[in-house]
């Protein structure tokens, strides 16, 4: 089963990123992520840099 955090979209428009997801990616402060629109899924998928 999937990961599954509900999240708030600020006035700003941003998000944070769930601490169990950080966790599992190893996702630190001031790293990048790449933010991928998957047109076939509909969906909006968020993906660390230094992943291949």
């Amino acid at each position: 089963m999937p990961l599954e955090e509900v999240v708030k979209v600020s006035r700003n428009y941003q998000i944070t990123i769930p601490a169990k997801i950080r966790q599992k990616f190893q996702i630190k402060e001031g790293e990048l992520v790449v933010v991928i629109y998957d047109e076939n899924e509909h969906v909006i998928k968020i993906k660390p840099l230094n992943q291949s």
